[in-house]
């Protein structure tokens, strides 16, 4: 009775270590939601209307763990992924038309990550952005993006989507802050 108590536990202790194995799972970009669709229509054309000229470089990966997304998941190819988010995503945004003006815009992946609350898969993406004006001192801002999904299967897929979706919302947001930053330079 005792060893096959002993052999079951066992069995179970196999089983649950194997649960928590880490997956590595590549970073892909994936479509953007109908709503950051139009909200990146409206900032490009407000960024067509204004006086600057955006130079924005790749997003780089400044993270100090750059594999783990999630306590599960380990994300590859994270920098070729950012540099298909300014090739496909925020290139194509930007005017083509030169200005006086020049705003140049440096950003820096500080933090991706994943984790569960309840029910949810939450995903939050940090960056520090360095721009200058038409080459003048350096100055800095800080972008975040955050998503919130229901966690139906706890698949690795559910953990990416989410860091994909936090990382589309801090895109937005760094463009957001654009004509701000335009309207300060055109008025000194």
């Amino acid at each position: 009775m005792m060893k096959k108590r002993s052999t079951i536990l066992i069995s179970a202790a196999i089983l649950s270590f194997n649960s928590m194995a880490v997956t590595d799972v590549e970073m892909k970009v994936g479509k953007l939601s109908k709503k950051t669709k139009q909200q990146h229509q409206t900032i490009a054309q407000r960024l067509a209307e204004s006086n600057c000229q955006y130079v924005i470089n790749p997003i780089s990966d400044a993270r100090d763990n750059k594999e783990a997304i999630s306590w599960s998941v380990n994300a590859t190819g994270v920098q070729a992924w950012l540099d298909n988010v300014h090739k496909d995503v925020l290139s194509p945004l930007l005017p083509t038309h030169r200005r006086d003006i020049t705003i140049e815009l440096t950003p820096k992946l500080n933090k991706l990550y994943t984790y569960n609350e309840s029910m949810n898969i939450n995903g939050m993406a940090v960056s520090t952005v360095d721009y200058t004006v038409n080459g003048q001192a350096p100055n800095k801002f800080y972008v975040r993006g955050f998503h919130s999904k229901t966690n139906w299967a706890n698949g690795d897929s559910e953990f990416v989507e989410s860091a994909e979706r936090a990382t589309a919302q801090m895109v937005t947001k760094l463009l957001n802050n654009l004509p701000a930053i335009c309207e300060k330079a055109t008025a000194a």
